[in-house]
């Protein structure tokens, strides 16, 4: 077997465990093997693949794990004004609109960039209004809650 096929299938083996047990960092170890398959195809010699490899995987795990987990865990925090860690959510203070309407104690739907969310609101908010991400409900960091936006432009950016 050729080195760049080793790589990839040590990759592919790296991804597979990682589904099986989602840690959130054998997949780092993939990429860096993926990395290292695309190097041996220009003839690197075995030492600095290995150096890729290592450098590559490490690398990414530092830089990009905490990142990652905060997205896919649903548990984003940022420090508010008094010091205080806060629930933080990548969409907090976007801006979206109403497409199914909003009453407070139900759930309804919001369209931000084209990706439909659960929301919940205090008010009514009837479908078609700009609303304004205020941050996720306690317990369930897919559930966003809103506001109503006074923007006209409904959350389009250009």
């Amino acid at each position: 077997m050729s080195a760049p096929l080793l790589w990839f299938l040590l990759g592919l083996a790296f991804l597979l465990v990682e589904l099986m047990a989602p840690t959130l960092v054998l997949i780092f170890f993939g990429a860096g093997a993926w990395v290292t398959a695309c190097a041996a195809l220009l003839d690197l010699p075995l030492n600095w693949q290995l150096v890729l490899f290592i450098l590559v995987s490490l690398l990414t795990l530092l830089l990009l794990r905490r990142h990652l987990r905060a997205v896919f865990g649903g548990r984003a925090h940022r420090v508010d004004d008094q010091g205080a860690h806060a629930p933080s959510h990548p969409l907090t203070e976007r801006v979206g609109v109403v497409s199914k309407t909003l009453r407070p104690g139900e759930v309804g739907e919001v369209s931000i960039d084209g990706s439909f969310w659960r929301a919940v609101a205090e008010t009514e908010i009837h479908a078609g209004r700009a609303v304004r991400v205020l941050g996720t409900q306690p317990g369930d960091a897919l559930l966003l809650r809103v506001t109503p936006s006074e923007d006209p432009s409904g959350g389009e950016r250009s």
